[in-house]
């Protein structure tokens, strides 16, 4: 049986978050859902419906206490893929003891609910994140 759910989310880190909105509005029509900011952790974001999933555009203001650099790693671009699971903690279970390392300062709080990052493998050269399902 799968562990995934169903797609979640892209995120893409941008630079200026105001600035990327304007482009996605003038340049695709598309329209934001919601923008959120997590203050305790500098970060604004904004949710952009995608068919049965969203792309989110993060932008960091400073890197996060006690969560590897990798997540809030300088640059734009596509910072990680989330799918959504049923039981979060059997999947971080799961996930763990198949070989997977969680990113340092995860699982937490994030903007929709618990997540949890992991960091890229060798043949798989990105970041995962699963959440619970909405």
């Amino acid at each position: 049986m799968a562990i995934f759910k169903k797609f979640d989310h892209v995120g893409v880190v941008v630079e200026d978050l105001r600035k990327a909105m304007e482009e996605l509005s003038d340049f695709f029509d598309l329209e934001c859902q919601e923008v959120m900011e997590i203050k305790d952790a500098d970060i604004r974001i904004a949710f952009y419906p995608l068919g049965s999933g969203q792309m989110e555009l993060i932008e960091f203001q400073k890197p996060i206490a006690g969560v590897d650099p990798i997540v809030t790693r300088p640059g734009a671009g596509v910072q990680h893929i989330a799918f959504q699971v049923d039981d979060f903690q059997q999947a971080l279970e799961t996930l763990t003891a198949k070989g997977l390392k969680l990113v340092k300062g995860f699982p937490r709080s994030g903007a929709h609910g618990k997540v949890a990052f992991f960091y890229p493998t060798g043949g798989l050269d990105l970041v995962i994140e699963i959440c619970v399902v909405r």
